[in-house]
Protein backbone atom coordinates (compact mmCIF):
# COMPACT_ATOMS: atom_id res chain seq x y z
CA UNK A 1 0.00 0.00 0.00
CA UNK A 2 1.43 3.45 -0.68
CA UNK A 3 1.87 6.23 1.42
CA UNK A 4 -0.05 9.02 0.83
CA UNK A 5 2.42 11.50 2.11
CA UNK A 6 4.76 10.17 -0.65
CA UNK A 7 2.20 11.12 -3.46
CA UNK A 8 3.14 13.37 -5.93
CA UNK A 9 1.51 16.56 -5.72
CA UNK A 10 0.04 18.88 -8.91
CA UNK A 11 0.41 22.69 -9.85
CA UNK A 12 -3.47 22.77 -8.33
CA UNK A 13 -2.33 21.30 -4.75
CA UNK A 14 0.66 24.01 -4.76
CA UNK A 15 -1.17 26.80 -5.73
CA UNK A 16 -3.86 25.87 -3.15
CA UNK A 17 -0.73 25.38 -1.01
CA UNK A 18 0.02 29.07 -1.58
CA UNK A 19 -3.44 30.58 -1.28
CA UNK A 20 -3.99 28.66 2.26
CA UNK A 21 -0.70 30.42 3.43
CA UNK A 22 -1.53 33.75 1.91
CA UNK A 23 -4.75 33.18 4.07
CA UNK A 24 -2.89 32.65 6.81
CA UNK A 25 -0.45 35.90 6.78
CA UNK A 26 -4.04 37.96 6.08
CA UNK A 27 -5.12 36.91 9.26
CA UNK A 28 -1.79 37.05 11.48
CA UNK A 29 -1.10 33.17 11.78
CA UNK A 30 2.42 33.62 10.48
CA UNK A 31 4.92 36.20 10.05
CA UNK A 32 6.27 37.63 6.27
CA UNK A 33 9.74 35.55 6.95
CA UNK A 34 7.20 32.05 7.59
CA UNK A 35 5.20 33.03 4.80
CA UNK A 36 8.39 33.75 2.48
CA UNK A 37 10.16 30.59 3.83
CA UNK A 38 6.88 28.07 3.45
CA UNK A 39 5.96 29.88 0.16
CA UNK A 40 8.66 28.92 -1.28
CA UNK A 41 8.82 25.24 -0.03
CA UNK A 42 5.26 24.56 -1.07
CA UNK A 43 6.16 26.25 -4.93
CA UNK A 44 8.91 23.63 -5.13
CA UNK A 45 6.92 20.53 -3.52
CA UNK A 46 7.05 17.57 -5.12
CA UNK A 47 5.00 15.14 -2.86
CA UNK A 48 2.56 15.34 -0.42
CA UNK A 49 4.78 15.27 2.68
CA UNK A 50 6.29 18.59 1.73
CA UNK A 51 3.11 20.13 1.68
CA UNK A 52 1.74 18.86 4.56
CA UNK A 53 4.70 19.97 6.54
CA UNK A 54 4.06 23.60 5.83
CA UNK A 55 0.54 23.45 6.54
CA UNK A 56 -0.08 21.46 9.38
CA UNK A 57 -0.35 23.94 11.92
CA UNK A 58 -3.02 26.22 9.84
CA UNK A 59 -6.35 25.37 11.05
CA UNK A 60 -7.64 26.76 7.92
CA UNK A 61 -5.57 24.00 5.97
CA UNK A 62 -6.73 21.14 7.82
CA UNK A 63 -10.06 19.30 7.80
CA UNK A 64 -11.18 16.10 9.79
CA UNK A 65 -7.33 16.33 11.04
CA UNK A 66 -6.27 16.26 7.21
CA UNK A 67 -4.14 18.92 5.33
CA UNK A 68 -6.87 19.94 2.86
CA UNK A 69 -4.68 20.24 -0.60
CA UNK A 70 -7.34 19.80 -2.94
CA UNK A 71 -10.49 21.89 -1.96
CA UNK A 72 -11.05 23.78 -4.37
CA UNK A 73 -10.94 27.69 -4.72
CA UNK A 74 -14.05 29.78 -4.62
CA UNK A 75 -15.67 29.58 -8.18
CA UNK A 76 -16.08 33.71 -8.46
CA UNK A 77 -12.26 33.99 -6.45
CA UNK A 78 -10.44 36.55 -8.57
CA UNK A 79 -6.83 35.36 -9.14
CA UNK A 80 -4.22 38.12 -8.02
CA UNK A 81 -2.08 39.93 -10.76
CA UNK A 82 1.37 38.49 -9.84
CA UNK A 83 4.40 40.81 -11.25
CA UNK A 84 7.68 39.30 -10.90
CA UNK A 85 10.70 40.90 -12.59
CA UNK A 86 14.18 39.31 -11.53
CA UNK A 87 16.57 41.32 -13.07
CA UNK A 88 14.49 42.93 -15.89
CA UNK A 89 11.65 45.34 -16.01
CA UNK A 90 7.94 44.62 -15.49
CA UNK A 91 5.38 47.81 -16.04
CA UNK A 92 1.97 47.29 -14.85
CA UNK A 93 0.40 50.62 -16.61
CA UNK A 94 -2.32 52.51 -18.98
CA UNK A 95 -5.66 51.25 -18.87
CA UNK A 96 -5.76 47.93 -16.73
CA UNK A 97 -8.45 45.80 -14.40
CA UNK A 98 -7.22 46.24 -10.72
CA UNK A 99 -7.57 42.92 -9.25
CA UNK A 100 -8.14 43.11 -5.27
CA UNK A 101 -5.00 41.27 -4.68
CA UNK A 102 -1.46 42.18 -6.36
CA UNK A 103 1.61 40.46 -5.99
CA UNK A 104 4.76 42.39 -7.14
CA UNK A 105 8.11 40.93 -6.33
CA UNK A 106 12.01 41.77 -7.52
CA UNK A 107 14.77 40.57 -6.97
CA UNK A 108 17.75 43.34 -8.90
CA UNK A 109 14.90 44.75 -11.73
CA UNK A 110 12.38 46.96 -11.15
CA UNK A 111 8.15 46.60 -10.62
CA UNK A 112 5.67 49.80 -11.76
CA UNK A 113 2.41 49.64 -10.64
CA UNK A 114 0.72 53.03 -11.91
CA UNK A 115 -2.86 53.00 -11.12
CA UNK A 116 -3.81 56.42 -12.55
CA UNK A 117 -5.44 54.93 -15.25
CA UNK A 118 -6.82 51.44 -14.33
CA UNK A 119 -10.26 50.92 -13.19
CA UNK A 120 -10.73 49.41 -10.04
CA UNK A 121 -14.10 48.21 -8.72
CA UNK A 122 -12.47 47.60 -5.15
CA UNK A 123 -12.88 49.45 -2.24
CA UNK A 124 -9.80 47.67 -1.02
CA UNK A 125 -6.97 46.66 -3.22
CA UNK A 126 -4.32 44.77 -1.34
CA UNK A 127 -0.65 44.94 -2.44
CA UNK A 128 2.00 42.26 -1.54
CA UNK A 129 5.39 43.94 -2.50
CA UNK A 130 8.72 41.92 -2.16
CA UNK A 131 11.57 43.57 -3.04
CA UNK A 132 15.23 42.56 -3.09
CA UNK A 133 17.85 44.84 -4.16
CA UNK A 134 15.54 46.38 -7.26
CA UNK A 135 12.92 49.03 -7.14
CA UNK A 136 8.92 48.98 -6.53
CA UNK A 137 7.70 51.96 -7.47
CA UNK A 138 3.63 52.50 -6.96
CA UNK A 139 1.77 55.37 -8.43
CA UNK A 140 -2.11 55.80 -7.20
CA UNK A 141 -4.22 58.62 -7.99
CA UNK A 142 -5.31 61.77 -5.74
CA UNK A 143 -7.82 60.33 -3.40
CA UNK A 144 -6.84 57.45 -2.99
CA UNK A 145 -5.68 56.24 0.40
CA UNK A 146 -2.66 54.19 1.47
CA UNK A 147 -2.33 52.27 4.31
CA UNK A 148 0.60 50.71 4.81
CA UNK A 149 -0.33 47.48 7.03
CA UNK A 150 3.04 45.28 7.46
CA UNK A 151 6.47 45.69 5.63
CA UNK A 152 10.19 44.75 7.05
CA UNK A 153 12.78 46.92 5.76
CA UNK A 154 16.47 45.47 5.87
CA UNK A 155 18.67 47.95 4.42
CA UNK A 156 16.30 49.80 1.93
CA UNK A 157 13.70 51.65 2.14
CA UNK A 158 9.88 52.18 2.13
CA UNK A 159 8.56 55.56 1.03
CA UNK A 160 5.21 56.54 1.33
CA UNK A 161 4.43 60.00 0.16
CA UNK A 162 0.66 59.57 -0.26
CA UNK A 163 -0.45 61.90 2.92
CA UNK A 164 -3.09 63.46 1.99
CA UNK A 165 -6.79 62.26 3.41
CA UNK A 166 -8.46 59.64 1.38
CA UNK A 167 -12.15 59.87 -0.34
CA UNK A 168 -14.36 57.76 1.18
CA UNK A 169 -15.81 56.57 -2.02
CA UNK A 170 -12.18 55.73 -3.73
CA UNK A 171 -10.39 52.92 -3.29
CA UNK A 172 -7.55 52.25 -0.13
CA UNK A 173 -4.50 50.73 -0.87
CA UNK A 174 -3.28 48.16 1.64
CA UNK A 175 0.44 47.59 1.29
CA UNK A 176 2.75 44.52 2.93
CA UNK A 177 5.39 43.17 2.13
CA UNK A 178 9.38 43.49 3.12
CA UNK A 179 12.37 45.29 1.47
CA UNK A 180 15.56 43.51 1.89
CA UNK A 181 18.10 46.37 -0.01
CA UNK A 182 16.02 47.91 -3.13
CA UNK A 183 12.87 50.40 -2.54
CA UNK A 184 9.46 50.64 -2.44
CA UNK A 185 8.06 53.92 -3.48
CA UNK A 186 4.25 55.30 -3.40
CA UNK A 187 3.24 58.30 -4.33
CA UNK A 188 0.86 60.64 -6.12
CA UNK A 189 0.76 59.86 -10.20
CA UNK A 190 0.14 63.53 -10.83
Amino acid sequence: MTDPGSLRVSNVERERAGVLLQDALDQGMITIDEYGERSAIAASAKIRDDLTAVLADLPTAVQNGVVALTSPAPVDAERPLELNAGMGNVNQVGEWVVPSRINARCSMGNVKIDFSAAVCRHRDVWLHAECGWGHIKVLVPRGWTVVVESVSVGSGRLVNKVNEPGLPHLPVLHVEGSVSAGDIKIRYAH
